[in-house]
């Protein structure tokens, strides 16, 4: 592969890495651009572990220099930062990352990363999937955020279930799944705070190792119909 041919797939995982989507919950880089007026060495961003085989670094300073609207690359080429600032109520902005995002599961567990992109971009542009694990390997369920509301709707919607392979798939928005936890932990602790606590968990169960991978618990949840009667 050329250097002309990585330019757009560097371009595209740094571009994750500072979007609304990763950088509110990516505790790491959140704190460094917030310590910098909002600038990140792109040496530290070279050593990220999907950035690894990008190399040289000045590669990595010329496909960030494509960059069209989010990010600016200082003038010596050794900062990288968003044009502009996470949006002021960051509340609202997971909300809306919530209403757009599924929780999916019975895939594969010897699928990777790359490959669950692929096969989920095929329905609609994602801006992330998030593996769940436990003790470091995929236990086949994921939370799948789409670039547009509608078309995690339209996902989960949809008359037909979602198969990868032969392998049927059950599919539940973000909000109902954490609205099943929600009751499922008020359950267990008697519905005291529950909502506020499940929040503070949710939090806590991500991995923030900048990187669109994540690391999260395993859960049972409900199949569609369950998860109706739950609502």
């Amino acid at each position: 592969m050329t250097t002309e041919d990585v330019k757009p797939k560097i371009l595209s995982q740094v571009e994750f890495y500072f979007s609304d989507s990763n950088l509110l919950n990516d505790k790491f880089l959140f704190t460094t651009q917030q310590a910098n007026d909002g600038w990140v060495p792109i040496s530290v961003i070279s050593q990220f572990e999907r950035m690894k085989k990008y190399r040289p670094i000045e590669t990595i300073v010329e496909a960030l220099r494509q960059s069209e609207s989010l990010l600016e690359v200082s003038e010596n080429g050794e900062m990288v930062k968003r044009k502009t600032p996470l949006p002021a109520n960051q509340n609202e902005v997971q909300v809306a990352i919530n209403k757009r995002s599924v929780f999916v599961e019975y895939l594969p567990e010897e699928a990777t990363l790359d490959q669950l992109i692929e096969f989920f971009n095929k329905f609609s542009p994602v801006n992330q999937v998030r593996m769940k694990k436990r003790d470091k390997k995929f236990v086949g369920s994921v939370f799948v955020e789409f670039k547009k509301e509608e078309d995690a709707q339209k996902f989960v919607s949809a008359s037909e279930k979602p198969k990868y392979g032969d392998k049927e798939l059950n599919v539940i928005s973000k909000v109902s799944y954490d609205e099943y936890k929600a009751q499922k932990f008020g359950e267990r602790r008697g519905g005291r705070g529950r909502k506020e606590k499940y929040r503070k968990d949710d939090q806590k169960d991500r991995k923030r190792d900048s990187s669109p991978k994540r690391e999260e618990k395993e859960d049972k949840v409900p199949r569609d119909d369950d998860a109706k009667d739950q609502e």
